[in-house]
């Protein structure tokens, strides 16, 4: 019976997870540029969680991220579940997206299209007219150009750093 629940997820899993989570955390704060169009790069750490542990694990994992940097680091804006709750389907994307799948630049880009279009284009712009109560197309039509923006370099970065572990000796870490 014990040896059922230590497949589930092995200590070394839940080690990269951790470094992956504080990759994220790290990340997230280094980002450049205005409210308008910003420039960040976490969603590399948790692409990486995707890609080594799959949908369920990556979710997890992204909603425990998310959670704790909002503990450790708050933002102006503080908590608030629907953010969550898009870390959660983020992580779900990635995971089944990248995980066990040939790196290719077309994954990338669909990959990083469901996370623009589901996550940030749809549910974010939600939530912060819930938070707000400005009207939904007046968050909406800013917010596009900023996703097309991202798109573009998030396919572009995602790609590299995957393509770059897949032919690396990491490509192993967390299988």
């Amino acid at each position: 019976m014990n040896s059922s629940r230590s497949k589930v997820i092995s200590v070394q899993e839940v080690t990269w997870m951790a470094l992956l989570i504080a990759m994220q955390m790290v990340l997230s704060k280094l980002s450049f540029g205005s409210n308008t169009l910003q420039v960040g790069f976490s969603f590399i750490a948790i692409g990486l969680l995707g890609y080594y542990f799959g949908p369920f694990k990556a979710a997890i994992a992204n909603v425990i991220a998310d959670v704790i940097s909002n503990v450790v680091m708050p933002s102006a804006g503080g908590f608030f579940i629907g953010f969550t709750f898009s870390a959660l389907i983020a992580g779900v994307i990635y995971g089944f997206m990248l995980y066990n799948h040939k790196v290719t630049i077309w994954r990338s880009f669909l990959t990083v299209l469901l996370i623009t279009v589901v996550v940030n284009t749809g549910l974010n712009t939600l939530w912060i007219h819930m938070m707000t109560n400005v009207p939904y197309p007046a968050l909406l039509i800013p917010r596009l150009a900023k996703e097309a923006f991202s798109l573009v370099y998030q396919t572009g970065l995602l790609y590299i750093v995957l393509h770059w572990i897949d032919n690396s000796k990491f490509s192993k870490i967390g299988r």
